[in-house]
């Protein structure tokens, strides 16, 4: 039970929780102290010396506010003479070592030591002493002034050393320290070796001085030139909040706010520096229609005329089914609601898909086995787990703020961590218990985790008969996964095995983790099953920081999920019982839904080729880069009547269109997506569109009218009316009521702002169901041939689509790599840096070769989402393993070149 304090901050009574600090204490009573040091992501450092504080009865004895935990009954005194005067005294201090040059500082306007300098009538210094450069080695500085995204300005530092603890604390990286001591101390790395960054940008956000800024902002506005707008990052399931700094119609920094968004002022590098791509000059401006094999500009009527007619024309000579689309899950709930809606009701097929169909198998098979198709547990709540078990994880690269939570968890609550996965990743060096499996071999593992639970008799029996069935059946097929199996099946230790089970079972909440993505091929669906297995044996379902989480790749793929852009998932309608009801469905959609199932997104390539399906309407998807197998999707593209794609660029997909629709990205236009956490957050139209695009909504729109399907939904919001009276769980959600922080469904608690984690008061069906997921060994054909196992993986750096038009972070990772064990490539004769061509049976791919501690002996590592070098052009639409061959290049040869 959580103990409640009572004191009085400068007579103003107010009540905190046990753990709060006089600083927590004053802002909730709404008294400002200041703080240099200080920064609520952080725990209290107390170097600043600016908050200090008297306790009535004890006048004269100054105490740090924000190291000094609040007591019952104390009487603070915030502001006295004696206060006010070590306040300037400190602050007088403070400037001997920092230069006076805030006309020239990029950090003028924002700066908080400029702020107190000014609150508190510093106008002259007593104190006189020599200055000290306090600078960094030159081999670090260079490393650090990333010309397009950080400058650093040592002399301004203070060390506050907020930089370091942020760098240590939150990101776990412990990049950068303290250096020296007494008036040589500087912030710098060990030994002053370059840095090896995540370029997160993490430090610059808290540096309370101008020593750390971005360099994007130098020269092109001052701070209290700046509009601050709030915004959502585009790019992974996180959800994160950013709030872009807009002058002149154009976005200039990105920050974000502590109280605002679910990420609490932290961002990676991707959400702080990836937001290049709104102004980029290849953004598409004008709809282009294919004539004579050239695209060319035209008009909007034009293209959509031209679309309607091809449309109409293939439906009255081939049928509704022979028209497929495949959606981006970047899109908004709006646009994707009503998209599947335009294919249902105006096309009049369910041929509707998104992401190939890979990465919500999983969430599909929870919503079986549980109930709802979503991750049980909000992201906050992994900092108070007790054993943390990633999967298939590499949250660093794909989801950094569930990394970040997991840091914080290791960290502060000293949580367990578990890590298992095919190649090393970042957060193998921090766990308590780091596997690595054979490729494909994931089923097997959790398998083999719950035949030891059972066979040590550590599940929850209680849990167990109260809120599950089908244990019986469970228990039975799990008799072939005993260690020594399991140990044969993936590699893993059996003793290794048996520490996992023991830690994880015993555990009083643990927490699943499970990322997901089109280029993380495995079993998806009998994964989920089995990590929900593990979770319902062992009661870690329906509570905090417990339950199974699987991390999405893109900004809104549980939304698109919620939405319906699936073959077989129509938002409520298949939870209607009688006829009547389905009517009524009916009647709101203006149109008799079609009962036959759809083809998914990969079906409906494969019907592309072989001639069945004669229209694809494509809305912000890139298979050729993304989706395995690019030889067979470009010849599914080459055979079809009319593909069109909807886009913010001419991405390689849609230079095989017959029309390009150019769309506009998440700062112009309105909407809400929902996050991985099943958090529905809203935002608006920040930026005035530029040029002639339209929003996906507005298309989408556009294109029904001309078919003849007047939509019930004119606009994004009456849209969002509509889908929380069609779909269950977003019932009570509405555009007004939505806060900044956003709102998880289902909204059974609105004052706690939604449902944090799933199943506390139950399963909707009763009892959660015990699903055996049996593992099938991945086919892989040509072994021998075809020696290596090609491991393709998700970069921090890029995304696929919208990243590769970022000037900063090309800069930072300007191209994809073949990553080797250093056994191999000497095997090989290769070096670091050597060209190597990769090939499978279906093409090759010659890039630079890396050589890693990482990837396992017989494995290639490559990244999935990369300009230039399309990886999934070697991989296979059906076969998770793919095999390959890794051969040195000529010297000559170019890097980062595909062949089909």
């Amino acid at each position: 039970m959580t103990q409640i304090m009572t004191l009085t901050i400068d007579g103003i009574e107010v009540t905190v929780s046990r753990g709060a600090t006089i600083l927590d204490a004053a802002e909730k009573a709404g008294v400002k102290i200041p703080s240099l040091c200080h920064d609520k992501r952080l725990t209290p450092f107390g170097s600043c010396r600016l908050c200090m504080v008297e306790l009535k009865g004890r006048e004269g004895k100054l105490i740090p506010a924000c190291f000094s935990p609040a007591r019952n009954g104390m009487e603070v005194i915030t502001t006295s003479p004696g206060i006010l005067e070590a306040r300037r005294t400190q602050l007088q201090l403070i400037l001997l070592h920092h230069p006076l040059e805030c006309p020239t500082c990029d950090q003028a306007g924002a700066c908080s030591l400029q702020d107190l300098v000014y609150e508190y009538g510093i106008t002259d210094n007593p104190y006189r002493l020599e200055k000290s450069h306090r600078g960094i080695t030159a081999a670090v500085k260079e490393t650090l002034l990333i010309g397009s995204m950080a400058r650093r300005e040592s002399r301004r530092c203070i060390l506050c050393g907020r930089c370091v603890r942020i760098c240590e604390e939150l990101q776990g990286v412990k990049e950068i320290d303290f250096v020296g001591r007494g008036f040589k101390t500087t912030i710098g790395t060990d030994f002053d070796r370059d840095l090896q960054c995540e370029f997160c940008g993490q430090c610059i956000s808290t540096c309370p001085v101008g020593a750390l800024t971005t360099s994007l902002i130098s020269r092109q506005a001052r701070h209290w030139e700046l509009k601050k707008e709030r915004a959502l990052c585009p790019y992974c399931g996180c959800g994160c909040t950013l709030m872009m700094g807009i002058k002149d119609n154009r976005v200039r920094t990105v920050t974000s706010d502590c109280a605002a968004g679910c990420n609490g002022g932290n961002l990676c590098v991707k959400g702080r520096y990836g937001w290049e791509y709104i102004h980029s000059e290849e953004r598409l401006e004008t709809p282009l229609v294919r004539r004579d094999g050239r695209l060319t500009p035209c008009s909007w009527e034009q293209a959509l005329a031209e679309i309607a007619r091809s449309f109409n024309k293939i439906k009255d000579e081939h049928g509704s089914d022979a028209i497929g689309s495949i959606a981006s899950a970047r899109i908004t709930n709006e646009e994707a609601y009503l998209l599947q809606k335009f294919m249902r009701s105006a096309v009049g097929t369910n041929n509707i898909d998104t992401s190939a169909g890979f990465t919500y198998q999983g969430l599909m098979a929870l919503g079986e086995a549980l109930g709802y198709p979503a991750m049980t547990n909000a992201i906050s709540e992994l900092r108070e787990a007790d054993v943390i078990l990633a999967v298939r994880s590499d949250a660093q690269e794909t989801h950094p703020m569930v990394k970040l939570e997991v840091i914080m968890g290791l960290n502060r609550n000293r949580s367990w961590l578990i890590v298992a996965n095919s190649y090393e990743t970042w957060l193998h060096a921090r766990a308590h218990c780091a596997i690595i499996y054979r490729p494909g071999t994931e089923v097997a593992f959790l398998n083999g985790l719950m035949h030891i639970i059972l066979e040590e008799k550590l599940e929850d029996g209680g849990f167990i008969a109260e809120r599950t069935r089908g244990f019986e059946e469970l228990k039975a097929a799990l008799t072939p996964y005993d260690p020594p199996s399991v140990e044969k099946i993936t590699g893993i230790g059996s003793n290794l095995l048996i520490a996992a089970a023991r830690r994880f079972a015993r555990a009083e909440k643990a927490s699943i983790l499970i990322s997901s993505g089109l280029g993380l091929r495995g079993d998806e669906r009998n994964s989920a099953l089995a990590a929900s297995n593990l979770a319902l044996i062992t009661g870690n379902i329906g509570k905090p920081s417990a339950g199974v989480n699987i991390l999405s790749e893109k900004c809104n793929s549980q939304g698109v999920l919620d939405m319906g852009l699936t073959p077989e998932y129509l938002p409520g309608y298949r939870d209607l019982q009688n006829g009547s009801e389905r009517r009524a469905f009916e009647l709101a959609w203006n149109a008799r839904l079609p009962s036959r199932p759809g083809l998914t997104a990969l079906q409906m390539l494969q019907g592309a080729e072989q001639g069945d399906i004669r229209a694809l309407y494509l809305v912000g998807e890139n298979p050729l880069l993304t989706y395995p197998d690019s030889n067979q999707t470009l010849r599914a593209l080459k055979k079809a009547e009319m593909v069109v794609v909807q886009d913010l660029f001419l991405s390689d997909t849609a230079r095989e269109a017959h029309v390009v629709l150019p769309a506009l990205g998440f700062p112009e236009k309105e909407g809400t997506v929902t996050s991985i956490e099943r958090r529905v957050q809203k935002f608006a139209r920040i930026l005035a569109p530029e040029g002639g695009a339209r929003t996906d909504f507005e298309i989408i729109l556009s294109l029904s009218r001309l078919l003849g399907c007047e939509m019930s939904c004119p606009n994004p919001r009456q849209a969002l009316q509509e889908i929380a009276l069609l779909v269950p769980f977003y019932k009570g959600i509405a555009w007004e009521s939505i806060p900044n922080s956003g709102i998880q469904w289902p909204v059974n608690h609105p004052a706690a702002g939604g449902t944090a984690h799933l199943y506390a008061e139950g399963f909707p069906r009763g009892k959660a169901s015990l699903t055996p997921a049996l593992y099938t060994p991945p086919q892989a054909d040509h072994a021998t041939k075809y020696p290596f196992c090609l491991i393709t993986a998700q970069s921090l750096f890029h995304s696929g689509s919208l990243s590769l038009y970022s000037r900063c972070l090309k800069e930072v990772s300007p191209e994809g790599c073949a990553e080797l064990n250093a056994s191999d490539a000497s095997r090989l004769g290769i070096t670091s840096g050597d060209p190597v061509t990769v090939s499978s049976p279906r093409g090759s791919v010659t890039v630079a070769s890396k050589i890693t501690d990482r990837t396992p002996p017989g494995s290639v590592i490559m990244p999935c989402h990369f300009d230039g070098v399309r990886v999934n052009a070697l991989t296979d639409k059906t076969c998770p393993l793919t095999r390959v061959t890794v051969e040195q290049a000529e010297r000559g040869e170019k890097r980062s070149r595909t062949n089909l």
